[in-house]
């Protein structure tokens, strides 16, 4: 009794001197003060904490991620800044169209996240490979490039774009589709008076299944004014040059390859898509790059060659001829990317060093074109 009366008048005392002190203003402001200070403190290691976790882009990929594959369009929306998206409304609504899939499959694994030079607080993701399913079969790969960046107070990211890349761009470096079973070959035309000294154009026709069977019997029509069939001679040598482009091509020798092209050659990519035409102009410095970016994708490249034709004379040639491109990975035998379609190549005699060069590349790529009944 007398130890809780003694803990109960030394309360007293405390509180009543803790009321006296209070009244000082100098004990007072130095009471708040350290208050203050524990508050603020308890507030910036919260802070730290939320900015810690706001920094790491893994999470947002995660959540990038769960967006794309569950299909919802409230939890994507949340991704983007608002300023972002409506600048950005056409990518944004692509991005959308998506979600009608069967099913989607984003692979967010080993991606490095690149800053932007031009801003600190950016970052750019690229070449994420985003696969769509539909009735339960892979419909087609592609690839999506994200710009993120910190925004507001807690400094979140943010998506700034989404960009899907154009299958319009250039079919043979962007979009990948993939090919579910290889359609019968058909009957290769003998594509030069005699062969090069080097690799036939006709022998990668032979070693390959994948041809094109609603095509295979339309004949290539040129545009150029040159209609009289070239020489003897003409034909020759550029069976020569034409078969070594190709090989070129095919062995991801990029010196050589672009070494058959003028300097100021003039490259024209046309995707038609529905009956309409989707043209992309290319200088000889952005082929050489995407040309590169083609060889890193693929560990085997096949470049196939149908019904040539060569026109012209001894100083100028127009040839026209159907191609087929064939990629494949390192893993599996079954191609992962296939195109066909017709191209244009007008060559002419260079006169700094006398050899035929490469003036205009004309490519015609149809796409989404019918598969007839086989005969």
């Amino acid at each position: 009794m007398r130890a809780y009366s003694s803990v109960k008048q030394v309360m007293r005392s405390g509180k009543a001197e803790f009321l006296t002190a209070f009244q000082n203003p100098n004990a007072r402001f130095a009471m708040i003060g350290i208050i203050g200070a524990a508050i603020l403190l308890l507030a910036m290691v919260v802070g730290l904490r939320i900015f810690e976790k706001a920094g790491a882009i893994e999470p947002f990929l995660q959540q990038w991620k769960q967006a794309v594959e569950s299909k919802q369009p409230t939890l994507y929306q949340q991704l983007w800044d608002s300023t972002a998206r409506i600048k950005n409304r056409s990518q944004y609504e692509r991005a959308l169209k998506l979600f009608s899939r069967e099913k989607v499959e984003a692979n967010i694994a080993g991606l490095l996240p690149r800053k932007d030079f031009r801003d600190n607080n950016r970052r750019q993701i690229e070449r994420i490979p985003v696969t769509l399913y539909q009735d339960g079969e892979v419909l087609v790969m592609l690839h999506r490039d994200l710009t993120i960046e910190k925004k507001g107070l807690l400094q979140r990211w943010k998506l700034i774009n989404d960009r899907i890349r154009d299958e319009l761009e250039y079919p043979e470096t962007t979009e990948e589709h993939i090919v579910q079973e290889p359609p019968p070959p058909v009957q290769s035309t003998n594509l030069t008076p005699a062969s090069p000294p080097s690799q036939p154009l006709n022998d990668t026709v032979a070693s390959n299944n994948v041809t094109p069977d609603s095509t295979a019997n339309v004949t290539p029509d040129s545009t150029s004014p040159i209609v009289r069939e070239a020489p003897l001679d003409t034909q020759l040598k550029l069976s020569q040059v034409l078969g070594e482009w190709q090989q070129a091509w095919q062995g991801k020798n990029l010196k050589t390859y672009m070494s058959k092209y003028a300097e100021d050659a003039a490259i024209t990519r046309v995707t038609v898509n529905k009956g309409r035409e989707y043209p992309t102009q290319l200088s000889k410095a952005q082929l050489r790059e995407k040309m590169k970016a083609l060889n890193k994708r693929y560990s085997k490249i096949e470049v196939n060659i149908f019904h040539l034709q060569v026109n012209g004379d001894s100083a100028v040639a127009d040839v026209n001829f159907f191609q087929e491109f064939v990629g494949r990975h390192a893993s599996g035998s079954q191609p992962a990317y296939s195109d066909f379609g017709m191209k244009q190549l007008v060559f002419m005699v260079d006169p700094a060093d006398g050899l035929w060069k490469i003036y205009s590349e004309n490519w015609k790529h149809y796409k989404n074109v019918p598969k007839y009944p086989k005969l």
